[in-house]
């Protein structure tokens, strides 16, 4: 068993990615049973034609404990990269997955004891319906209820809830939608044994242009036997694209994640801008923030968990712009996103990461799913892709103190923008310059890294390792540069012009 990996040393926190000497490796739900994380997701192992079904053990710092890889009798892959698609049993007993196969498109189920080893396993199959994607499950007083949504032959997509004995037998399985409708689940929480609120998404679908697209957000309520007691649907627009992660705050308020689109006409797309909103019982907004900017199509919240000190954290993915040679005009990596708001909604700190970076391909990072430690630092899975020398997915974790900081010597507050600088926060002199630049900055001793490109681009110099105040540009021909000024992740971009006088 070969585990790669990397860490920071002498922190308590890391960023970590592993393989487990696995072709491909992806971490897709996350829980914790005391001082134990548990993952559930996928790997692909050398001589294995399909992926399997990863159940993997870790402490709190990262080290692998024990992990097990479970693979169909029929030969198809299985698929589990959704957050809230594993729970740990209330009665302490094991565990509980659920997913979908690649080729068949049918759910299942599957129940875990505490070192991974399968106790039940259920495959689901359907006649009429062409893809079941199981997302969700949760715990009943006598059984489960699987969650997600239904494409059928015809145009509807709809939501469904089915309910399973102890053993994962089916008991009943319903439908939510309407037929010209693309109605997608979100996510479920349990008020009482006979009440299950659910969050979803509704758009038309039936002959409507992608520009004239309008979603709604659709909060609804069910009975044990699945029966809708109440339910409320916004009103169509791309303000919101739907209920993601849905809570019931103390103030008896719904809070949800979502996202605001808008129509793309040169890509031909919708893209998203992250939401964090917050409406009182009867659905009327107290508040609507958004995060980030809405300029791709993958930009969003993928989970959002509830805090011990009432606020929340929100998970997601978000593209990112690394100036690189040749400075490039479109994202070159799409990485980890998270975001910490307080009991009222209001944004604590954020951060962007990767768990892997190439000059070269760039990269790929997805956070799934987070847990809070009793010490109040986060715990987030995922996984990234790496494009060199092959395509390869890894699983990730990563751990960071409550206060947002992955190196907690060197910890400072990030920004609304944590990968760039203020840009009056940083000033250099004299410009033009015959040989030497002084750079006068607020907060910032010493830079990690600085690097020189010329007009075209080019990357020319780098000086890296607690750089100072005074930049040397005397061996660089008279000319206009950039400098990338680069300081614990976040950056900034100044022109200098080089003019010796000769």
């Amino acid at each position: 068993m070969v585990i790669i990996g990397y860490s920071a040393p002498a922190q308590t926190s890391f960023n970590q990615a592993y393989d487990f000497g696995a072709l491909a490796v992806g971490f897709g739900s996350l829980e914790l049973s005391g001082d134990t994380l548990v993952v559930y997701g996928t790997a692909l192992e050398e001589g294995q034609p399909t992926f399997g079904m990863l159940f993997a053990r870790f402490d709190t710092s990262g080290n692998l404990l024990d992990y097990r890889i479970h693979y169909d009798s029929l030969g198809d892959h299985f698929t589990t990269v959704f957050p809230n698609s594993f729970i740990k049993l209330s009665d302490g007993s094991g565990y509980v997955g659920v997913g979908q196969f690649f080729n068949s498109q049918n759910g299942y189920f599957a129940r875990f004891d505490h070192h991974g080893e399968l106790i039940n396993f259920v495959a689901y199959s359907d006649n009429y319906y062409t893809n079941n994607i199981s997302r969700e499950v949760i715990e009943t007083n006598d059984g489960y209820l699987i969650c997600g949504t239904n494409y059928s032959p015809s145009t509807s997509i709809e939501v469904f809830i089915q309910k399973t004995g102890l053993a994962g037998n089916k008991i009943w399985k319903k439908e939510y939608g309407a037929n010209d409708k693309r109605d997608l689940f979100g996510s479920i929480f349990k008020l009482d044994n006979d009440e299950l609120v659910i969050g979803a998404s509704s758009t038309s679908i039936n002959g409507v242009p992608l520009p004239q697209t309008r979603n709604t957000s659709k909060i609804f309520a069910i009975d044990s036997l699945g029966n809708i007691k109440w339910q409320w649907e916004s009103q169509p627009s791309l303000e919101e694209l739907g209920v993601g992660s849905l809570f019931k705050t103390q103030e008896d308020h719904w809070a949800y994640t979502s996202a605001r689109g808008w129509y793309n006409a040169t890509y031909n797309e919708i893209s998203r801008q992250p939401k964090f909103i917050i409406r009182d019982e009867d659905f009327n907004i107290i508040r609507d923030d958004t995060f980030g900017v809405a300029d791709f199509p993958v930009n969003g919240f993928q989970k959002g968990i509830s805090l011990n000190d009432g606020g929340w954290l929100a998970i997601g993915v978000k593209p990112v712009h690394y100036p690189i040679p040749p400075v490039p005009m479109w994202y070159n990596s799409f990485s980890g996103w998270m975001v910490r708001l307080d009991n009222q909604g209001d944004q604590v700190w954020n951060r962007v990461d990767t768990a892997f970076w190439s000059y070269e391909t760039g990269s790929t990072n997805y956070y799934y799913d987070a847990v809070e430690l009793l010490s109040g630092s986060l715990v987030v899975c995922g996984y990234s892709r790496t494009y060199e020398p092959v395509v390869k997915d890894w699983g990730w974790l990563i751990k960071v103190s409550k206060d947002g900081c992955l190196d907690t010597i060197f910890c400072a507050p990030l920004s609304s923008s944590p990968w760039s600088i203020p840009e009056k926060s940083v000033h250099i002199y004299p410009n033009p310059t015959s040989s030497t630049v002084c750079i006068e900055s607020e907060g910032i001793g010493l830079w990690d890294r600085i690097e020189v490109y010329n007009a075209s681009g080019q990357w020319v110099q780098t000086n890296q390792g607690g750089v100072g105040n005074n930049l040397d540009l005397s061996k660089l021909s008279d000319g206009v540069y950039l400098l990338r000024l680069v300081s614990q992740g976040a950056w900034i971009v100044k022109r200098i012009v080089k003019h010796s006088g000769r």
